[in-house]
């Protein structure tokens, strides 16, 4: 393979080893060579311009190949540039010390063209393969960014409440660049409003395509639900319209566990479904529990499902925690997890807790656990406090 594009520096204090390598490079279609005698001269050439690949001799005056080389490494350069040692043979175990320190091969003395050829253009090879992978991981990572805003976009910051009556607080933390969960807030009629939390299965890109589709038709449904019907719907009609809809087109049958409420903001009545969700934790007065009624099956994938609804009034002072389960599977080093009865532990810890400190309180205590362990899966809260 021809690498005319490359840009090769030559280390060596003797200027025959130099013309030597030169001459053999050209002969492989590397024109772009340059050349400097000692360690030192090299550091200043890679600081002034970039270098595919450097042939760096091990004994010359000055500073030698080794120190040279971390030099290299200290400064990053070797995270972009290729190293092959030059050496005799009675240097071997000085460049076996070379590769330690990240040199990617090397030659020994004297130069065998075949050999030359081949390790160079292996290097190479290898270099520009790496630099094609690192330009998609970027661009990659790029879109990623810019797909987690668009998401975050569709998550509401404010809601449509008075805040003398209602402290909302909500979060998303993806336990990958998106994340599949989702949360909602949004007013019905006046007084009445949605509030939904959910959980696609899996994590990526897919689960987040998954849950925008979700929380659009969450949206949308109850809305024209109401414009059409001119009554408001039950949580149940909604979540089976929404099931309904996710079933179509979902051939690796992904779903959705979701929990989404209609609450009364005069009289604190809340109706609500739990498809498969995790069950909601309601605080009143001194008592912290969780509401555990028997779920109905996650959404999307079967169709014509018959959902239930449920309903308990929020008193003043009361809260009502929503989760997804990523915040109790948090896990530790030695995978042990947060667990339920940890988050209902700190949840009591803080009474009297605005509904936003509740829930940084009860998230730093989930990541204090996991003492910096990989995050196991996204972990969304929407907590809604009752204040009159």
């Amino acid at each position: 393979m021809d690498f005319p594009q490359a840009r090769v520096l030559i280390v060596d204090d003797i200027e025959d080893n130099r013309d030597v390598l030169a001459r053999r490079l050209r002969r492989q279609g590397i024109v772009n060579v340059v050349q400097a005698g000692d360690g030192l001269e090299a550091l200043e050439k890679v600081r002034a311009e970039p270098f595919d690949l450097i042939l760096l001799d091990v004994m010359m005056p000055r500073m030698n190949g080794i120190d040279a080389l971390q030099a290299l490494n200290d400064e990053g350069w070797l995270k972009t540039t290729a190293v092959v040692m030059i050496s005799a043979a009675s240097e071997i175990e000085t460049v076996v010390r070379c590769i330690e320190l990240g040199a990617e091969d090397y030659l020994p003395k004297p130069f065998n063209p075949a050999l030359l050829a081949a390790r160079v253009g292996a290097v190479l090879e290898k270099k520009f393969l790496r630099d094609i992978n690192q330009r998609q991981l970027e661009r990659l990572e790029h879109e990623l960014a810019e797909a987690w805003l668009c998401q975050k976009s569709m998550l509401p910051t404010s809601f449509p409440v008075d805040p003398a009556q209602l402290e909302i607080f909500a979060s998303i933390d993806p336990a990958l660049e998106i994340g599949g969960d989702l949360y909602d807030v949004f007013e019905v009629t006046p007084g009445l409003i949605a509030l939904a939390i959910g959980d696609v299965a899996g994590k990526g890109a897919s689960a987040a395509l998954f849950m925008a589709r979700t929380r659009s038709l969450l949206r949308a449904g109850t809305l024209q639900f109401h414009a059409i019907a001119g009554r408001v719907p039950q949580p149940s009609e909604i979540v089976a319209l929404v099931n309904d809809e996710l079933c179509k087109n979902n051939p690796n049958s992904r779903f959705v566990t979701l929990f989404f409420a209609l609450l009364d903001v005069a009289t604190g009545r809340l109706i609500y479904c739990n498809a498969g969700h995790v069950y909601p934790i309601l605080t009143s007065g001194r008592t912290v529990s969780e509401v555990s009624t028997a779920p109905d099956p996650a959404l999307g994938v079967i169709e014509a499902l018959v959902f239930n609804d449920r309903e308990f009034v929020l008193a003043e002072g009361d809260v009502l925690f929503l989760t997804s389960d990523g915040l109790s599977d948090m896990q530790n080093a030695d995978q042990m997890q947060f667990g339920t009865d940890s988050v209902l532990a700190e949840v009591a810890a803080n009474p009297g807790a605005t509904a936003g400190d509740l829930a940084r309180g009860v998230l730093a205590k989930a990541y204090a656990f996991a003492g910096g362990a990989p995050q196991f899966d996204d972990i969304t809260l929407l907590v809604v406090k009752r204040l009159r």
